[in-house]
């Protein structure tokens, strides 16, 4: 594979475990090459949830990777995009692919209008001279990497995603049930970023009462044929098409979903003495 140089005047990604990161996402260890970049991506979807419980059980989160590894990968936990793609991108890198994070924004349906600079992170990855969006950060958003080309409609299992450029030169990220009508999810471009001008947006994503992910608790990821989700009102599961929805009652009701669906116990959300 070319080198595309992404890290040609900044340090690349530390060193992490990635035998027993392999081990969390039930894979093992191969080249790098697109074909295995989808097996990654689809496993990390379907082994570790997005999910932001640290924000409501009071447990700070901070962007040390060497902290995320230890809450990810050895105490089977989930996270949310500033954690899980920073993460995904320690791995991509430490397997040998040729990669970089990126800053996006994404699209409020309610608002009509994009969210603020790093209001979300994805990555951008070089497979023979084709750039790729992966993203396993999103909830409900793409299974497969994206390639990052203009106006290509691309299929990813059950919806249509298509890739625009607006007069700014931005990448605007739309998809479709059916391709007569795209809804705008993110903008974004293919520049590299650092891993510290996430911060700001991350400390704001956990404390702000304008955040959507202070506004309620959620857990979700992918399943071989679906998805379950969880908040603290309602639990959905989606398989083959079927959608079941019942109710959440209480916070007892909640934590016994969270252990069945997620593996997630009350005990691993006590924020750890620091």
């Amino acid at each position: 594979m070319r080198k595309l140089n992404f890290f040609q005047n900044s340090p690349k990604a530390s060193k992490i475990d990635v035998d027993a990161y392999l081990k969390r996402i039930d894979l093992e260890k191969k080249p790098p090459s697109l074909a295995y970049l989808k097996e990654l991506q689809k496993a990390h979807l379907i082994h570790i949830p997005f999910e932001n419980l640290d924000i409501h059980y009071r447990s700070k989160i901070i962007l040390d990777y060497k902290k995320i590894f230890d809450k990810v990968v050895k105490r089977g936990r989930g996270g949310f995009c500033y954690e899980l793609n920073g993460l995904f991108y320690h791995l991509l890198s430490n397997l040998g692919f040729d990669c970089h994070i990126i800053s996006a924004e994404v699209f409020s349906q309610e608002t009509i209008e994009f969210g603020r600079p790093f209001d979300h992170m994805a990555i951008v990855v070089g497979i023979d001279d084709v750039l790729w969006l992966a993203d396993v950060g999103f909830g409900d958003g793409i299974v497969n990497p994206l390639k990052i080309k203009v106006g290509e409609v691309q299929v990813d299992y059950t919806k249509y995603w298509k890739i625009e450029e607006d007069p700014d030169e931005n990448l605007i990220l739309k998809v479709s049930n059916d391709t007569s009508y795209y809804e705008t999810k993110l903008r974004f471009t293919t520049q590299e970023k650092q891993l510290i001008q996430f911060m700001e947006m991350c400390e704001y994503h956990q404390s702000s009462p304008a955040s959507p992910f202070t506004q309620k608790k959620l857990a979700t990821r992918l399943l071989p044929n679906g998805r379950v989700t969880l908040t603290d009102r309602k639990l959905k599961i989606t398989d083959l098409g079927e959608t079941k929805e019942s109710g959440i009652l209480h916070e007892d009701e909640f934590l016994s979903k969270l252990e069945h669906h997620f593996g997630i116990t009350h005990q691993q959300l006590i924020p750890k003495e620091s």
